[in-house]
């Protein structure tokens, strides 16, 4: 009787539990997948241009390693995309990202709900997204 009642009491405990919504997918390579929106650019000399949420400046990366950046929740690029991770610190996990449209690489990292990518070396733009999917 004792064991009986708590194998309920286990499985009345664990039903109860929520599941986090917001869990980060990494893979094996350690590619984050989901929809990021942006919300800050940072760079130059001038102040950084913030973006509120809802405005249809997003990527999203997919597990067959494609992407979809978004203009005004207009598709404007596409193609495949590889991040490189070479470190972390204080948490964030930093490398390259390479894209294909245009091809390029620039540096990225990321920490919990937030991808940074983007490098201020010679005034270049920072672009800050947070994840939304």
């Amino acid at each position: 009787m004792k064991k009986a009642l708590l194998f309920v009491a286990i499985v009345a405990c664990l039903a109860s539990c929520k599941k986090d919504r917001k869990k980060v997918i990494i893979d094996d390579r350690g590619v984050v997948f989901g929809t990021w929106e942006l919300r800050a650019v940072h760079g130059g000399w001038g102040q950084p241009q913030i973006f509120t949420k809802g405005n249809g400046n997003k990527f999203t990366f997919k597990p067959d390693s494609t992407y979809i950046k978004y203009a005004d929740n207009a598709i404007e690029k596409q193609g495949k995309f590889s991040i490189r991770f070479i470190g972390e610190e204080k948490g964030a996990r930093y490398g390259t990202i390479t894209l294909t449209d245009p091809a390029y690489t620039d540096a990225f990292s990321f920490k919990l709900d937030t991808i940074v990518v983007g490098t201020s070396a010679a005034d270049g733009p920072t672009y800050q997204y947070v994840r939304v999917k």
